[in-house]
């Protein structure tokens, strides 16, 4: 009887919980260069194509990086470099965005945006809101650009500080906190100060960063031309000791493989990545199995004569180190930083412990 009522309260809380805990509000369709992906949370990941994107996700953009969403409704946003955009509010499935009440909700911290309006923004216009640190747009079914710069991207853009919008097609309203709203034409482009009172105005021109093409472009203007970075390929790998003809034999006899992952990034742009590694089994000795060990680091390289300037980043642990190695080459960095320290013995299942693991990295051209 009691088991009975457990399974039927389960059941109920399950039930009662929101669609949007599984529904997805869009998916990732082009990711180029660097994107990553932040949950509500505090969780992030890599952006990669056909990953799925949630109410309450940040998706953030490197110098380089660019990435395009298909939201439910078939609205399309276009996230342009050194940018942040986060998903306030979405409708929790497909069915939903077709309901009168249904209405969204994104808010551009920083960067740049293109948006095309999805059945939701044709059907209600009013339902939908986009959003900058010092302006509101509400829209009246059209497709534009928006961009909201603080002081550190106007430099770089060496343009004045604030929230700067385009309409291409139909029209919107920008409000600003203390000034009466704009309406915005096709063809036009605006401008909001950060100042306390600046109100929006029409620019007499449209700026180079609003006159862009469909879909990811480039990143910023440079003060000076620079080669393009080119891509790398980042390996961690950790095992048990396997330098200088170490190897290391399972209780059963056989070899125990050690672990690896790897991830593409540009010249001078961080990889986050991350591993556990779980010791040999152990049959003979009775005793607990050692916990596997976590090792996340930042890996961030750059490439000249033919060799690696690497700099690692201990995420968990916060130790650091600088080096320079080989291309192509497995490089033991054990015992370097606060990560683990390796050892150089042939070892057996029983012996193996975490202390013993050896941690490498390989930095190569990519494709």
């Amino acid at each position: 009887m009691l088991w009975g009522r457990l399974r039927l309260w389960i059941l109920t809380c399950c039930l009662a919980l929101p669609a949007t805990a599984w529904s997805a509000a869009g998916t990732v369709q082009v990711v180029l260069g660097q994107a990553r992906i932040i949950q509500s949370t505090g969780q992030e990941r890599a952006a990669i194509k056909g990953d799925q994107v949630y109410t309450g996700d940040t998706i953030t953009t490197g110098a380089s990086g660019q990435v395009q969403l298909r939201m439910i409704d078939d609205a399309r946003l276009w996230v342009r470099p050194s940018s942040r955009l986060l998903i306030e509010q979405y409708p929790a499935d497909a069915a939903a965005a077709q309901e009168p009440r249904a209405q969204t909700a994104t808010r551009l911290i920083e960067g740049g945006l293109r948006a095309a309006t999805g059945a939701i923004g044709q059907r209600a216009p009013d339902k939908v809101r986009l959003s900058t640190p010092n302006a509101v747009i509400a829209i009246r079914g059209t497709e534009f650009e928006l961009a909201f710069f603080p002081d550190r991207l106007a430099e770089a853009f060496q343009t004045p500080a604030g929230t700067y919008h385009r309409v291409y097609e139909g029209r919107t309203r920008l409000s600003s906190p203390g000034s009466p709203p704009l309406d915005v034409l096709a063809g036009q482009a605006v401008f909001v100060g950060l100042m306390p009172g600046d109100a929006p105005r029409v620019l007499p021109q449209i700026p180079p960063f609003l006159n862009l093409p469909d879909g990811p472009v480039a990143s910023p203007p440079a003060r000076e031309a620079a080669p393009l970075a080119r891509s790398l390929k980042i390996g961690l790998r950790m095992a048990s000791p396997m330098a200088d003809g170490a190897v290391v034999i399972s209780s059963a006899g056989a070899p125990v493989e050690p672990v690896q992952t790897e991830a593409l990034a540009r010249e001078g742009e961080s990889a986050r990545l991350s591993l556990s590694y779980a010791p040999p089994p152990n049959t003979r000795q009775r005793r607990a199995p050692e916990p596997p060990v976590t090792l996340t680091l930042d890996i961030t390289a750059k490439v000249q004569d033919g060799q690696a300037q690497v700099q690692v980043q201990d995420v968990l642990r916060g130790g650091s180190l600088i080096l320079t190695m080989r291309l192509g080459t497995w490089t033991d960095i054990s015992g370097r930083a606060s990560w683990l320290s390796g050892g150089r013995q042939t070892i057996a299942s029983s012996s193996a412990r975490p202390e013993s693991a050896q941690v490498l990295i390989r930095v190569d051209t990519g494709p």
